[in-house]
């Protein structure tokens, strides 16, 4: 991301056109973040207004020498999606996903170098979109943010061996579902 120095100084000093320019710049980078957390585009949106927010309101903290902007937003735009993970975690806890009950999955092993050409990424994105969302979370810091079990125990409150499992359960519903699909 080519991002110009002054504009990072006129956005922080409350320059509104400035903070639009940012907006703009960012947007692609933040919605990619949020369409991997939220099931719907306007739910995702909304969520990166959130985080957008922050940045604005925390440009003063960012350090150019420590760390990449994009990563810094990047961080920002996933804490955000936790923490508005963690505010509707008592809804989720009492939702019944009937997928969870209907679906069955092959017992054998996928040759995935078989099925990989077969498979695209909107494909694939759809299809986590689809896993329950306690278990899209955890995959997604897992595997796409590259966060530790550790890590993702202690951002959502949960044990290390239910972190493993929600990524043991989003690998065998997609394995399945991508068989379904390329069968």
């Amino acid at each position: 991301m080519n991002l110009d120095p002054q504009l990072l100084k006129a956005a922080h000093e409350g320059d509104r056109k400035a903070q639009y320019a940012l907006y703009r710049v960012c947007f692609p980078v933040l919605m990619a973040v949020c369409v991997r957390y939220r099931r719907e585009e306007q739910d995702a949106v909304s969520a990166l207004n959130k985080g957008f927010l922050k940045i604005i309101n925390n440009l003063h903290r960012y350090k150019r020498e420590e760390v990449p902007f994009e990563a810094w937003i990047r961080r920002i735009m996933i804490n955000t999606a936790i923490d508005e993970f963690r505010r509707e975690k008592k809804w989720r806890e009492l939702t019944v996903f009937a997928d969870d009950f209907e679906r069955t999955y092959p017992e054998e092993p996928i040759d995935w170098n078989a099925n990989d050409s077969r498979v695209d990424l909107q494909q694939l994105e759809a299809l986590i979109r689809k896993l329950p969302p306690v278990t899209q979370q955890v995959f997604n810091l897992f595997a796409l943010d590259g966060f530790s079990h550790k890590e993702i125990s202690t951002m959502l409150g949960m044990s290390e061996g239910t972190s493993k499992w929600h990524v043991n359960s989003a690998r065998q519903k997609l394995q399945g579902w991508l068989l379904l699909d390329t069968g």
